[in-house]
C-alpha cells in the first residue's frame, strides 16, 4: 500500500518526531509513505523519508483544484511499474483538509482526517458533509473522548482511535537537581487569557521565593495571554524568557523540572507525553478531552482559572525550602509507567493502519490495543 502523509507548516513543526515515528512504523509494515509538507518548509530529516514532495500550502480558493491537481501529478509520475497507486491521502492540520479532500478525489484515493483537538470536530463535520456519498472517508482521533465527541457527532463516518505514541525507554532523567536553578515551562496556545493569567500569577508567587528559578513560556502564547506585561507587573519579568515554537523546540523544553499547561483546548501534544516519559512533572488544566491527563497517575491537575489551585499544586513540587511532597516522586514514575504502556509508537502505527485498511475496504486482524469505534 502506498499513502500520502499530508501535514501544514505548523502541524509538521510541532509535531515532527511523531510523524517521523509513524513514517517508520509504517515502513516497517511494508506501507510506503510519500511526505508531504508546504513548500520552503524546513526539514531536518532528510533521507529519512522514502519519498517527499512539496505543495503549494496557501492560495486564492479557485486555485485548489490545481495545487491538487499538481501534486496528484507528481505523484503519479514517480509510481514505480507494479507498484500501487497511493490509495490512501492521511491529513494532519484542519487547515489542509479541503485541500486534502481535493487531492484525493484526483487521485481516487481514501481520505483519512486526523482530529488531534475537539475544535476541529464541527470542521470535520462540515467537510464530511461536503463529501457526502464519496467512499473512503474516515476519521482518526488522538484521544479516546473526541472520538467519542466524533462517532456523536458526525453519525455515518467511520471514527478510529489511535493514541499518539513516544519512546519511554530511556531512564528517568533527573528534576529538581540541587544546587541548579529550577526552571518551569509553560506550554500552550493562549487563547485563553484568563487561564494564563491565573496559573502565571501563581507561578509567580513561587518565584519571587526563588530569585534563581527560570520561567520559559511559548513565544506565541505568552504574546496572546500578555504574559510579558503581567511579569513586568508582578516584578519577575527578569526571570522570564519566551521560547519561540516550544513544541518543535522541545530538547530545551525537556531539560526543564517542571511542565505547565494553563488552558483546556482539548488539544493533543506529544511534548507532553515525552515530559512524562523522561520524569518530568506536567501541571495542567482538567481538559475533559485530553484522558492522557489522569490526575495523580500521570499529572497533577488544576480547575482552569484556579489561581489558588495553580499554587497548592505547584507548591506540592518545589515546597517550604525545597522539600517536596513524597506523592511527587511516585507521579513520576507512575507517569512514566503510564506513558510506557498506554501511548507506544507500535500502538499508534496499529491503529492506523487498522484504520487505513478499513478505509479501503480491506479486512485487517486488529494490532493488540489499538481501538475502534
Amino acid at each position: 500500500m502506498r499513502v500520502v502523509l499530508l501535514a501544514d507548516r505548523r502541524f509538521a513543526s510541532r509535531e515532527r518526531s511523531m510523524l517521523a515515528r509513524l513514517q517508520v512504523g509504517l515502513a516497517d509494515e511494508g506501507i510506503r509513505v510519500v511526505l508531504a509538507l508546504p513548500r520552503g518548509f524546513e526539514r531536518s530529516d532528510e533521507g529519512l523519508f522514502g519519498q517527499t514532495v512539496d505543495f503549494e500550502e496557501t492560495g486564492l480558493p479557485l486555485s485548489l483544484s490545481w495545487r491538487a491537481s499538481e501534486v496528484a501529478t507528481r505523484l503519479r509520475s514517480t509510481e514505480k511499474t507494479g507498484e500501487d497507486p497511493a490509495r490512501i491521502v492521511h491529513v494532519f492540520g484542519g487547515s489542509l483538509w479541503p485541500f486534502g479532500l481535493a487531492l484525493a478525489e484526483r487521485l481516487d484515493a481514501a481520505l483519512i482526517l486526523e482530529v488531534w483537538r475537539s475544535g476541529l470536530v464541527r470542521q470535520a463535520q462540515r467537510l464530511v458533509s461536503k463529501a457526502s456519498g464519496r467512499a473512503g472517508t474516515l476519521i482518526v482521533c488522538a484521544d479516546s473522548a473526541i472520538a467519542a465527541q466524533c462517532v456523536h457527532d458526525i453519525p455515518g463516518v467511520q471514527v478510529r482511535h489511535s493514541p499518539w505514541g513516544v519512546y519511554a525507554d530511556k531512564p528517568l532523567g533527573e528534576v529538581f537537581r540541587p544546587g541548579a536553578a529550577w526552571s518551569v515551562m509553560i506550554a500552550g496556545a493562549g487563547f485563553d487569557k484568563g487561564a494564563f493569567t491565573a496559573c502565571f500569577e501563581a507561578i509567580a508567587d513561587i518565584v519571587r521565593e526563588h530569585p534563581d528559578m527560570l520561567v520559559f513560556a511559548d513565544a506565541v502564547a505568552a504574546r496572546r495571554a500578555d504574559l510579558w506585561k503581567l511579569a513586568e507587573k508582578l516584578g519577575v519579568r527578569s526571570q522570564v524568557s519566551l521560547v519561540d515554537e516550544m513544541d518543535a523546540n522541545r530538547d530545551l523544553v525537556l531539560r526543564g523540572d517542571v511542565l505547565v499547561l494553563p488552558e483546556a483546548r482539548g488539544e493533543q501534544r506529544t511534548l507532553v507525553l515525552e515530559a512524562m516519559s523522561v520524569g518530568m512533572p506536567v501541571v495542567a488544566a482538567r481538559d475533559d478531552f485530553n484522558t492522557a491527563l489522569i490526575d495523580e497517575r500521570s499529572a497533577l491537575l488544576v480547575t482552569p482559572g484556579d489561581r489558588q489551585g495553580w499554587s497548592r499544586q505547584l507548591r506540592r513540587l518545589f515546597g517550604e525550602g525545597g522539600r517536596r511532597a513524597d506523592s511527587i516522586e511516585e507521579l513520576i514514575v507512575s507517569a512514566h509507567e503510564f506513558v510506557a504502556t498506554e501511548h507506544r509508537p507500535s500502538r499508534h502505527v496499529g491503529g492506523v493502519i487498522e484504520a487505513y485498511e478499513a478505509a479501503v475496504g480491506k479486512p485487517s486482524i486488529p494490532f493488540p490495543g489499538a481501538d475502534t469505534r
